[in-house]
């Protein structure tokens, strides 16, 4: 766990965004990855990458998003659009300020720290890799000149508004305790699932809810008490898991918005878009990439609905190693799986 002494702290608009910071590496043209991570787990979780990323030109960054102490909190204002069921018009408006909220941290970030701007002769030098997630006026002029690649690892299906397929079956719903829902969650994402083929985007070639028995659990070397550092109980049953709840189509809207809008990826049309899933990560976020891939290489009105076209570069990588805490088990093989993703 890192010590209190480690965190950097960034005000944006009322509240502080806590992240940890490899610091600049001896180099006029390095890259800036901003790693979000999420559903429990915080900021600490990547922090085995660090100690490697100038020996990559990297600079690596690990925020702790709100609701994930040290960062700021949330008001039961800011959540009462999301929830069970909620729509997009209901939830609409939690999204585009967190989504503002991580905009404009980049771009204080990147001005503050005078890192290095994306090379326009160089789309994966200089400038920003945003690993997880999603983007306000002033804020996207400044953005512009960094932000040119977003790589998203092992999206889940809801994310994406894909519902997930009834062989699936891992419920979190009908446990009420929270500790206990947390620990069945905690058990199935940190495991290893052994796939008889990740590339044949045949669903009988996944495994779903049996992990490996002889394979050990990511993060199975912690204590309880150790475990606690890198997760929040509070921000999976509160805010992540509230979020979590809202209608599918919300989802859907949102990655609708973001990826099948031309007028609205204009703004940004330099950014490219990546996709990877691990070779032993739970069977469903595997099968969530092979059908946000069809949705991408076929027209995507199937499920975004009318209007939705290709409207990003977006490229997809299925690795053949690693769970999906690769980044714990083995960092030096994350930042090389990274690294090819973001380049495709």
């Amino acid at each position: 766990m890192p010590s209190p002494a480690a965190f950097k702290s960034l005000h944006v608009f009322d509240f502080d965004y806590a992240y940890l910071d490899s610091g600049p590496p001896a180099s006029p043209n390095y890259t800036t990855w901003v790693s979000l991570r999420g559903l429990g787990f915080n900021g600490g979780i990547f922090e085995k990458l660090l100690p490697l990323a100038h020996a990559h030109n990297l600079r690596i960054v690990s925020i702790y998003r709100r609701g994930y102490l040290p960062s700021s909190g949330f008001q039961d204002a800011e959540l009462a659009g999301i929830g069970i069921g909620k729509r997009i018009e209901e939830a609409e408006p939690f999204f585009r300020a967190q989504g503002a909220e991580i905009a404009t941290f980049l771009a204080h970030f990147a001005t503050q720290e005078r890192i290095p701007p994306l090379d326009p002769n160089s789309p994966t030098s200089g400038g920003i890799v945003l690993i997880g997630w999603s983007l306000a006026e002033d804020t996207q002029s400044t953005l512009r000149k960094y932000l040119h690649t977003i790589l998203s690892h092992d999206a889940s299906p809801v994310t994406l508004g894909i519902p997930s397929p009834p062989r699936h079956n891992i419920d979190l719903c009908s446990e009420i305790d929270d500790r206990k829902r947390f620990d069945v969650f905690f058990d199935w994402v940190t495991a290893h699932y052994i796939h008889k083929s990740v590339n044949s985007e045949n669903i009988d070639d996944l495994e779903f809810n049996n992990p490996s028995q002889e394979v050990p659990r990511s993060l199975h070397e912690l204590s309880y008490a150790q475990r606690a550092e890198y997760t929040n109980l509070e921000a999976f049953a509160g805010c992540d898991g509230t979020f979590l709840f809202c209608d599918i189509t919300a989802f859907a809207a949102l990655a609708k918005r973001a990826l099948f809008d031309k007028a609205r990826a204009e703004k940004f049309s330099h950014v490219r878009v990546r996709y990877m899933s691990s070779g032993t990560s739970p069977g469903v976020l595997v099968w969530a990439m092979w059908m946000f891939r069809k949705c991408v290489e076929d027209p995507p009105e199937a499920l975004y609905g009318s209007g939705a076209e290709k409207a990003r570069d977006i490229k997809f990588v299925t690795q053949t190693e690693g769970n999906h805490f690769i980044f714990w088990e083995d960092p030096e093989k994350a930042i090389e799986q990274y690294s090819v993703a973001i380049n495709l």
